[in-house]
């Protein structure tokens, strides 16, 4: 295994290894340190079978079954499908339904989770996901903000927040879904539950409401720190190959897809195959109680 820094601000590309081959869970223990340390990872050349890339998911947490029915594999529940290939992706508001800067499951108990894509498709222009480093960014934040930000606790509800001109909604909810989706109470500044390290967390796409603040005051407050969190020194931004395994640590970090327009060839078709897993890594949970 060997560990490449990706061009931008943060993540790294892992070299030499083969998740095809990976039958114990022992086998990743290189990766864990790895995916805390640098948030962000990039698996290329991969070749997996569904049930390989669920194999390699629960490593990672607990699989989180998707609520977008018309979305998911339907024989593989936790697979949900994103891009501009297939049936409601091919809808403007479903494949661009992530273009916007937001944290996957900031709305629940346990904020822990971790979300893979598996590129099946790419194209050759558009549709790459940007992400931001959020530790660095709090680092980044002069004192006197950073005090007075510290205990601020933050409602948050999927399709949450404010959006820029230039961002997307959410994907259109299914019927029933919005009524099974919680509100979820996280800090605003957050020490990350394995490394210890402080960063904002989820600053942007599900805040509903900022506790002891007017919703206008919330609004100023959360889009200052989110055009802050999201400025270039931050950001890496990844284009996707067929086989990328591309996988991060959402309690340190946010991220966007880039819009893309319809498949109308395959230079222009999108398709991943996203996982998001809860909790902490199995490894990390056995070490926790051996």
């Amino acid at each position: 295994m060997r560990l490449v820094p990706l061009d931008g601000a943060f993540g790294v590309t892992v070299e030499d290894f083969d998740l095809s081959h990976v039958q114990d869970p022992q086998d990743l223990s290189p990766l864990i340190g790895a995916y805390f340390d640098h948030k962000l990872m990039v698996l290329p050349r991969q070749d997996l079978t569904m049930a390989q890339y669920e194999f390699f998911a629960r490593q990672w947490g607990d699989l989180y079954i998707e609520t977008y029915e018309n979305l998911a594999m339907p024989e593989h529940p936790a697979i949900m499908e994103v891009g501009n290939v297939g049936g409601v992706l091919e809808q403007a508001d479903y494949r661009n339904g992530a273009a916007f800067w937001h944290t996957d499951r900031a709305y629940a108990e346990d904020c822990n989770a971790a979300t893979m894509l598996y590129c099946i498709h790419a194209p050759a222009t558009g549709g790459e996901t940007h992400f931001c480093d959020l530790v660095a960014a709090y680092e980044a934040l002069d004192e006197d903000t950073r005090e007075r930000i510290r205990d601020i606790q933050v409602r948050h509800r999927y399709g949450g927040g404010d959006r820029e001109d230039w961002e997307y909604e959410v994907h259109p909810m299914v019927p029933g879904q919005e009524e099974t989706l919680p509100i979820g109470r996280q800090p605003l500044v957050r020490r990350h539950d394995v490394t210890g390290k402080i960063g904002l967390y989820s600053v942007a796409g599900t805040w509903h409401e900022v506790e002891g603040h007017s919703f206008e005051e919330a609004r100023a407050l959360m889009r200052s720190l989110k055009l802050h969190a999201i400025q270039p020194q931050f950001r890496t931004t990844h284009r996707y190959t067929p086989g990328d395994l591309v996988l991060w640590d959402n309690t340190q970090t946010m991220h966007a897809a880039e819009p893309v327009g319809p498949a109308v060839d395959d230079s222009t078709k999108r398709l991943l195959r996203r996982i998001v897993v809860m909790g902490l890594p199995s490894i990390l949970r056995e070490r926790a109680t051996s």
